[in-house]
């Protein structure tokens, strides 16, 4: 996996510095939170950071990876299509409007929300925007993954309250390390190319804006899904995948010793209690 940021920023008239980053996808037999792309860090009114990625045929689910270093709320936003402004700026003077709307208009205000309340229940949680998503975030806990929200999850869970109160920006996240896991509904043809945009933050306000890019990668540039691994990674170390491959081929060569011993020791009794 590779990953790089660029070496200039550029700097709104808000004050807020632009940079962007870069990290390459990996296929789905090594799709893991241990291969999760990693977005950087969020801290409370410091950072937004937006991500373009593309789940294509070979690549059923993206893991990234955020640590979050202050306590505060979490917001998370979540769209399907192509990367252009409108869809980059998820959140651009939407909270300013919101406010307006209920100071000037009470009863549009509230008839708005109604009806995005009947979308929400047609489209899921994500809305019209985030038709054919699936989005799931997890929280480093005593060594293991905990999922602790969970777009498609049932109405009545805890995973759904969650991940309801984190799309709203109203989740309140404590220090930690987060995963966030992208994948299309049930419903979604596998083998339709699925672009999106997410956006996270901490808090309302930030001072740096980082983008990052997803880069396809090599398998489905190449068109084909390598099932095993035939390399080591960057660093040297086995894939678990193909720790997996070496592990069975040993369970597989002790299986064939066993057979071999069993059927040598039954040889042996066998000449020794034949009358033949």
């Amino acid at each position: 996996m590779v990953n790089s940021i660029s070496s200039t920023t550029n700097v709104d008239d808000n004050g807020v510095s632009y940079w962007e980053k870069t990290v390459t996808d990996v296929n789905d037999v090594d799709e893991s939170f241990a291969n999760a792309r990693d977005l950087g860090y969020l801290r409370l009114n410091y950072a937004r950071i937006s991500t373009i990625g593309n789940l294509s045929k070979y690549d059923s689910q993206d893991i990234y990876k955020v640590q979050m270093q202050s306590n505060g709320k979490f917001s998370l936003s979540l769209r399907s299509g192509a990367e252009n402004d409108q869809v980059l700026d998820l959140s651009k003077y939407e909270d300013k409007l919101n406010s307006l709307k209920l100071q000037l208009d009470p009863e549009g205000y509230a008839e708005e929300q109604a009806k995005k309340a009947e979308e929400a229940e047609k489209y899921g949680l994500l809305g019209e925007y985030g038709e054919g998503l699936q989005v799931q975030v997890y929280m480093m806990k005593n060594g293991r993954e905990v999922l602790i929200g969970d777009s498609t999850a049932d109405k009545d869970s805890k995973e759904y309250a969650n991940m309801e109160q984190i799309l709203n920006g109203e989740y309140r996240a404590k220090k930690g390390d987060y995963y966030i896991k992208i994948s299309r509904t049930e419903d979604y043809d596998s083998n339709e190319e699925l672009p999106y945009v997410m956006q996270i933050k901490q808090g309302e306000n930030y001072k740096h804006d980082y983008v990052t890019t997803e880069t396809a990668s090599e398998d489905t540039k190449n068109g084909k899904n390598t099932n095993i691994p035939s390399t080591t990674s960057s660093s040297g170390t086995l894939s678990s995948v193909n720790a997996l491959q070496i592990q069975a081929q040993r369970y597989e060569a002790t299986a064939q010793m066993l057979q071999v011993g069993y059927q040598n020791m039954a040889n042996i009794i066998y000449s020794k209690n034949s009358k033949f």
